[in-house]
């Protein structure tokens, strides 16, 4: 074999190198960069080490999993315990399609966190921390005689941290969790110590309780081991001999009544400069120690396998007003802490900013699109050069800073950006012969890859808590989008907690989690969960969350059936979201994206249609885990009983209405209810066609909320041409009137800039939600053509549309490579499709003729073609399509 053939790309839990693993049984992955015709693996074997001279057949001294025959390009550690802190070195081969093995691959590493008994350090907090005074800082010097081989911090905060070493920022976190299951964050410090005196420096903020922020107490910990090269070894641990005080911040109003964080005024006089650093002798207190780990409230620290990184993005204008203010334009909303760098301050001048999402009309930033979120900054200067630099992040697109001082430039002014860390921010693109289209994806692209912070956030200024539907259709797109795994991963697992936490003799799930206000529920969200676990596997090929999710994917199919109606057989008077606005279904959100739906009726289409869809992924996951056939039958049974109520009551013989009672039915029939109905396999066949045309017709009536069920409407309909004017009409409701209207991010409502809400609700409305951005996993679905196929590991459908757009092209990424996709239409289809390693693909064409090109041979088609073409399988005749079925390379199609 060529040395093509050897795997690359190697990823332990979905990362490459990764420090802090805590999964005892990791998993490892690889692909083959090879576009050979067929090339495909038989089989592989992994070996695990201890120093990379082990790595041999012979010498592996951790675990040798022996040749596994399996197609599958990934195996489960099985070998003794792994030990905590300790690094690993692996490698693999594989056989391919002729049972030919592979050279090894180059050597991966990864190295395990903590465990529980591994923490020698306390929790330790400022004494009087409380909610009113939320920012302390801590340093400790530590001394440093010898080269470092290896340096690593474990830290964790209740609720933030942003951690510096020698005046340098090192990180900041960590994701929100409940105190009984706190995160940590392990890090590399090896290249920020130094020989002799270094200080590590803490700014830690506790908010309390609020959205996406669970209630807890203040605390602080950290644990830094130093291995040096002669073989020594310390520890640093937080404990009393951290100093502390008050940070420089002052009291302040709450921005909002969800997040619980104050507007940032902070006095530059109040902490010394390089008080992070060597050299400072500031008399601070000490720290006062909570007790050592684990100590109440917090009783167990697990790894976070997320990252969130940062880019520094500078203003791409600057206006200065009459009023002696300047407003910097950033070009799109962002989330980020504003820094302003002032080379010269006065001692005791007061800097006024606020951040906006708007300009009126003259020329001031205004907060029109943000919740009603307060977006006041202040700073108050010390005498000298100097910089402010807010703490907690906030979703703006203008800076305006009033009485500045001094004539500032583009380049004093920045935004501090933070975003969820991706494998690869391009790794799906799309360009097509519609520019409008294009710009819709690019503006996807930018909220989806901008609404992810520490978790999938509702929105970036105000209420940042993770929401579950919002997390499933943000997770659609960074999925497929970027290569994202692991802050998905995380967030099912967050929602399979919340389940055991507050609802586990319910069968629900929470709405938001983790959160201030404990237990809250939406029907709808608790349904739509098998979907989310379906969908993310179909992507991912990660059948551990599938099995840690499939307990509760079965108790919330339970939860359907206990609401189901014995006269009728409809999901009926459903409990969930008690004593809000959406009690029994929310339908769609905010309240105007549900378009007049009638909701007044014990049995509600959208909450069956979810309920069927519910059932049909529950068997499918049920079947991938190869559950036990009772199991499988009980899914199978309920969704056909379900799916027949649904057609029987709620189906009028032409459409399907908005709900029905024991004894009448609404009259409305929704596009909610018909799509919903489309995009769940509802609609009886007799009916499809009058369904689908009353869904196009309807134009958008559906919000960002829920718009991606309409778009699988539309695909599973194939109408591409209906699919692509939803997206560009910037006359009608959809992202290209967000783009007319100068937004810059998907919003919560597609109302927001409408003259129809009143001046509060358009201010009670965000203009920063990613929700909306699944626009773009669509995209490449419909237009550039790329599918996942159901039940199919490794198994993809290509197929170009057939109107709507005159030429496309772009690549998606799979566990296995990329797939790339051009094609274009003259008189004819003309394609290229690349299909990466290990992968093998369904092509559908149309044709109305009975011969197409492939790889310029020509190939008569009938019911039963043979063909002799390298790396073809079959073409087939559907009757109004070719399907011509490949495997790994590189393929052009044509037809007449």
């Amino acid at each position: 074999m060529s040395d093509r053939d050897r795997p690359t790309d190697l990823s332990t839990e979905y990362a490459q190198d990764p420090i802090g693993v805590d999964e005892p049984n990791p998993t490892f992955r690889w692909r083959v960069a090879t576009d050979r015709r067929g090339a495909c693996q038989s089989a592989a074997r992994v070996l695990v080490a201890s120093a990379p001279v082990r790595l041999s057949p012979r010498a592996a001294d951790v675990w040798d999993s022996g040749k596994q025959c399996s197609a599958r390009p990934a195996i489960e550690y099985d070998g003794p315990p792994l030990a905590a802190g300790c690094r690993y070195y692996w490698t693999v081969r594989v056989w391919n399609e002729a049972d030919r093995p592979s050279e090894w691959s180059q050597p991966a590493t990864w190295e395990m966190g903590l465990s529980e008994a591994d923490w020698e350090a306390s929790w330790i907090r400022r004494a009087g921390t409380d909610q009113s005074s939320p920012f302390s800082c801590f340093r400790r010097s530590v001394a440093v005689t010898g080269a470092i081989e290896r340096a690593r911090v474990f830290v964790s905060a209740s609720h933030q941290y942003a951690l510096s070493i020698n005046g340098e920022s090192v990180d900041r976190g960590q994701a929100f969790a409940y105190p009984d299951n706190q995160y940590y964050k392990t890090l590399d410090v090896t290249d920020h110590l130094g020989s002799g005196e270094n200080v590590l420096g803490v700014v830690h903020a506790y908010h309390g309780a609020g959205q996406g922020r669970p209630a807890s107490k203040p605390g602080l910990i950290l644990q830094l081991q130093i291995d040096f090269a002669d073989g020594r070894s310390t520890v640093v641990v937080t404990d009393e001999n951290w100093e502390t005080t008050a940070g420089p911040w002052l009291d302040a109003p709450l921005r909002n009544e969800e997040i619980a964080e104050p507007v940032e005024i902070i006095d530059g006089r109040r902490l010394s400069p390089g008080w992070d650093e060597p050299g400072c002798d500031a008399d601070w207190e000490s720290a006062e120690v909570v007790g050592t780990h684990p100590t109440d409230p917090w009783e167990r620290l697990v790894a976070q396998h997320r990252e969130v990184t940062h880019e520094t993005v500078h203003p791409e204008s600057v206006d200065r007003l009459d009023s002696g203010a300047v407003v910097f334009d950033f070009g799109r909303v962002y989330p980020g802490r504003p820094v302003v760098r002032f080379e010269s301050g006065t001692d005791g001048h007061r800097v006024e900013m606020r951040a906006g999402y708007h300009r009126t009309d003259s020329g001031v930033a205004d907060t029109a699109g943000t919740q009603a979120t307060d977006m006041r900054y202040a700073y108050v200067q010390r005498a000298g050069r100097q910089e402010f630099r807010s703490f907690n992040y906030l979703g703006f697109r203008y800076l305006q800073i009033d009485d500045p001082g001094e004539s500032l430039s583009c380049e004093q002014v920045s935004i501090a950006v933070s975003y969820n860390a991706v494998p690869d921010r391009n790794a799906a693109t799309f360009d097509s012969s519609n520019p409008v289209l294009d710009e819709v994806v690019e503006l996807a692209r930018h909220s989806a890859l901008y609404g992810c912070q520490e978790g999938f956030v509702d929105t970036p200024t105000r209420e940042k808590g993770q929401f579950l539907m919002d997390a499933f259709n943000m997770s659609r797109v960074t999925t497929l989008a970027f290569g994202e795994r692991r802050l998905s991963r995380g967030a099912i697992r967050e929602f399979v907690r919340s389940h055991y936490r507050y609802w586990a003799a319910t069968g629900r799930l929470n709405a938001v989690y983790p959160n201030g206000d404990g237990k809250r529920d939406i029907p709808e969200f608790t349904a739509a969960f098998p979907a989310w676990v379906w969908h993310y596997y179909q992507v991912t090929d990660d059948r551990r969350v599938l099995e840690t999710a499939y307990p509760v994917v079965r108790a919330v199919a339970d939860y359907l059936v206990r609401h189901i109606d014995s006269d009728t057989g409809l999901v009926t008077n459903i409990s969930g979201g008690a004593g809000g606005p959406y009690e029994a279904g929310i339908v769609d959100w905010p309240p105007e994206m549900r378009y007049g739906y009638d909701r007044d009726w014990p049995a509600l289409t959208t909450v069956n249609l979810f309920g069927v869809n519910a059932f049909k992924r529950a068997a499918d996951i049920a079947v991938a885990l190869d559950r036990p056939r009772s199991e499988r039958a009980y899914f199978h049974k309920q969704h056909q009983q379900l799916e027949t109520a649904v057609v029987e009551y709620l189906h009028d013989g032409e459409l399907f209405v908005d709900g029905r009672d024991a004894h009448a039915s609404s009259d409305h029939a929704s596009q909610h209810a018909n799509a919903l109905a489309l995009a769940t396999g509802t609609v009886p066949e007799s009916s499809i066609e009058t369904v689908t045309d009353h869904v196009v017709d309807s134009g958008m009536q559906m919000g960002p909320m829920m718009v991606p069920w309409l778009l699988e409407a539309l695909q599973t309909t194939h109408r591409p041409a209906a699919f692509v004017e939803l997206l560009t009409d910037p006359t009608a409701d959809g992202w290209a009137n967000i783009l007319e209207q100068g937004g810059t991010f998907t919003w919560e409502s597609w109302h927001c800039g409408a003259d129809t809400l009143s001046e509060q609700a358009r201010r009670n409305r965000s203009e920063s939600h990613a929700m909306g951005a699944t626009v773009f996993t669509y995209v490449l679905q419909v237009l550039l053509g790329v599918r996942f196929e159901d039940h199919a590991d490794r198994r993809l459908r290509v197929r170009p549309p057939d109107a709507g757009l005159d030429a496309a092209s772009g690549r998606v990424p799979t566990e296995c490579g990329a797939v790339r996709v051009f094609w274009e239409r003259n008189d004819g289809l003309d394609l290229t499709v690349t299909i990466p390693w290990n992968t093998t693909a369904s092509v559908v064409v149309p044709s109305r003729s009975n011969r197409i090109g492939i790889n310029d041979t020509t190939v008569a088609v009938n019911r039963s073609t043979e063909v002799n073409l390298s790396g073809v399988d079959a073409v087939r005749d559907t009757g109004d399509a070719v399907v011509v079925d490949v495997t790994t390379g590189t393929y052009r199609i044509t037809t007449d």
